[in-house]
């Protein structure tokens, strides 16, 4: 035995048929309503007769000289005017919240370059009052990610290993700096090389292309890694300096709007290692919306000032 065939969905009445019947109910008139809606009056009288149709009942009387709504029309008139009017405040609420989507750019950084980032967008807001901006902080590699699937707009990040479809264009450099208690014996000297720390107690954040750098040069240098401490947050990097523990080894950003004292950054020469800073977005930029390209040219501008 054969399962019946599903049966067709019932049609559901259009707009337009909606509207004739409102304006029909409301004018009392077919000619009345047909010049509110600016149709002609076979047209009005075809989407009533199609209404009807569809919901199996007459719904006005005609006559030469008189319209009226039939017990059915009295019945439907109140679900269809309300229908109507949800149809208009759903598209009124539709059409805010794309306009919202459409003046709100989401910014990503990593950690190191918010302070930098932050007093540009303050700036940039401080002019364009009217975009919604949404900041976050990313590890480079997931920064990459959110602006490769979308999920963010703009980024300041690294440039290593730039994802497919994002560009970017260098705003800053960051070198790399070692830190050290003020009473340690190298902390006098206006600069180190990386051969100073071979026999030091270091301590390094565990972050991807910049850990990496990090550890491929002390290698050269012939440092004992064994030795070093491998750290996930700068808090703790810092409370080992202060302690005389170890010396770090971070990236100029991170000291930057830290509380220093009791500490010494020196950078590190020979061979000096830096950080490329970029502001990022999908490609190509013509097709990102006008406040996101605004935004970011304002931010390139704002970040490249001396």
């Amino acid at each position: 035995m054969t399962d019946p065939a599903p049966a067709a969905p019932l049609r559901q009445p259009t707009l337009r048929q909606l509207r004739a019947f409102k304006e029909v109910a409301r004018h009392a008139s077919f000619s009345r309503a047909a010049e509110a809606l600016a149709l002609s009056q076979p047209a009005l009288s075809a989407a009533i007769r199609e209404l009807e149709a569809l919901v199996g009942a007459a719904l006005f009387h005609r006559t030469t000289h008189q319209v009226r709504l039939t017990p059915a029309g009295q019945a439907a008139r109140a679900q269809i005017e309300w229908m109507l009017n949800s149809y208009g405040h759903g598209t009124e609420d539709l059409r805010r919240l794309l306009g919202a989507q459409a003046a709100t750019v989401r910014i990503g950084c990593i950690p190191s370059t918010m302070h930098l980032l932050a007093p540009a967008v303050a700036q940039w807001r401080l002019r364009h009052p009217e975009i919604a901006l949404v900041l976050s902080d990313h590890l480079n590699d997931e920064l990459m990610a959110a602006l490769a699937n979308g999920e963010l707009d703009i980024g300041l990040g690294l440039d290593f290993g730039l994802a497919r479809g994002v560009t970017a264009r260098f705003v800053a450099e960051d070198e790399l700096v070692a830190v050290l208690p003020e009473a340690h014996r190298l902390s006098r000297r206006p600069a180190l090389a990386w051969r100073d720390l071979r026999h030091e107690p270091l301590a390094v954040l565990s972050r991807g292309s910049t850990y990496e750098m990090i550890v491929a040069t002390l290698r050269q240098q012939g440092a004992d890694l064994a030795a070093a401490d491998t750290l996930n947050y700068t808090d703790t990097l810092y409370s080992l300096v202060r302690a005389g523990l170890r010396v770090g080894l971070i990236s100029r950003l991170y000291t930057q709007g830290q509380r220093l004292d009791g500490l010494s950054v020196a950078p590190l020469t020979r061979p000096r290692l830096a950080r490329r800073i970029c502001l990022m977005m999908r490609a190509p930029a013509s097709q990102s919306r006008a406040a996101v390209r605004d935004c970011e040219a304002g931010l390139a501008e704002l970040l490249r000032a001396p």
